[in-house]
């Protein structure tokens, strides 16, 4: 009875090893080639990935930290301040975080660019801030740079600044003081030592602490500083004292004082 059982059992196993292998449809054979093309290339990229990172941490690290443009602070107070880490990862500066840190921290700064130059360097390039305006408000005297940035109060007004009469909070009647500015230096009227802008109709400036110059309005006011530097440089002796009235457009004249 059991040896009949086992032949059955083998001719059972004969006939099933006899059978065709199940056939694989084209359509399987493509997905299984296309899968193991994607692991493939999710390997390749995690490799390649992995590659980068370990050179980017050997090759893009912070070697030297340049600093220069300022006459003012030494690359060392820069350096110490920005504490940037040795070997640090280029990737990881936030060059614009540390000029406005710069900025925040240095009130004699007038412009700070930080600037990443791979693999290796960091470029610290600074402009100083002049005193070159004051204004004088109860009591005291506070100075400007020369783009008009607070600086500090002072006892005595510094020396070689320009005056400003004018209400720096009035943004209209501020716009209108460094426009005449402006039109000043680039007219080449030197020695300017006040500027007066109390509204539209009043505009003014003293040259050499010694000329007023009455300008009016904004009217035609370039030929009107062509004209009041004319009369500066041909008629007005060294040393005297006076005044040139440019309000009226086309002319300008000088009272002697």
């Amino acid at each position: 009875m059991n040896s009949n059982k086992k032949a059955k059992v083998n001719t059972a196993k004969q006939a099933a090893a006899q059978k065709p292998p199940k056939r694989v449809s084209r359509k399987a054979v493509r997905r299984r080639r296309m899968i193991k093309r994607i692991i493939g290339l999710i390997f390749g990229v995690v490799v390649i990935a992995a590659s980068f990172y370990a050179s980017a941490k050997l090759l893009f690290t912070v070697k030297t930290v340049n600093v220069s443009g300022s006459n003012i602070f030494t690359a060392k107070e820069i350096t110490e301040f920005m504490a940037i880490p040795a070997e640090e990862s280029m990737f990881k500066v936030d060059a614009d975080k540390l000029a406005a840190d710069l900025m925040d921290e240095f009130t004699y700064l007038e412009d700070a660019q930080v600037i990443k130059r791979f693999p290796d360097i960091i470029e610290v390039t600074l402009t100083d801030s002049v005193e070159s305006y004051y204004t004088f408000e109860n009591d005291k005297y506070r100075v400007y740079s020369q783009n008009f940035k607070y600086l500090r109060n002072a006892a005595e007004p510094p020396i070689e600044a320009i005056w400003l009469e004018v209400d720096m909070e009035n943004t209209e009647m501020l716009d209108k003081a460094k426009n005449l500015i402006s039109l000043v230096e680039k007219n080449g009227l030197e020695n300017i030592t006040k500027i007066t802008v109390h509204d539209e109709n009043s505009l003014s400036a003293e040259y050499d602490g010694r000329i007023k110059i009455l300008f009016g309005t904004e009217l035609d006011i370039e030929y009107k500083i062509k004209m009041c530097k004319k009369i500066i440089s041909e008629k007005i002796p060294q040393g005297e004292h006076g005044t040139i009235n440019a309000t009226n457009s086309g002319e300008a004249v000088y009272t002697r004082q």
